[in-house]
């Protein structure tokens, strides 16, 4: 699978992701990668949305998809933009590796 940052929203920390996926299966993917990094658990804060997000996760992401917007990341604190940046980058490089066995 491949993911690529198109742009990050100054005013409200959306961090809006290209992906080849299908749907929800992109941002799905990617929040389960980050949450077996981190040892922790996925939880969805709202049923039958395809938000996600982690608990115990120190930058409190919430990972998202929908058919306006498609797969985004909601940045709690524009202050921690630049390490989540950098968190998402390495495990878009992991899932294209996996992806590519």
């Amino acid at each position: 699978m491949l993911y690529k940052i198109n742009m990050i929203t100054e005013e409200d920390g959306w961090i809006v992701i290209d992906t080849n996926g299908w749907a929800s299966e992109p941002v799905r993917m990617l929040v389960q990668s980050v949450a077996e990094e981190m040892g922790k658990e996925v939880f969805q804060p709202y049923e039958g949305d395809a938000q996600f997000m982690i608990k115990g996760d120190p930058y409190k992401l919430i990972y998202q998809y929908d058919d306006v917007f498609g797969t985004c990341v909601i940045l709690d604190k524009i202050e921690d933009k630049d390490a989540v940046v950098a968190l998402l980058e390495r495990h878009f490089a992991k899932l294209a590796a996996e992806g590519q066995k």
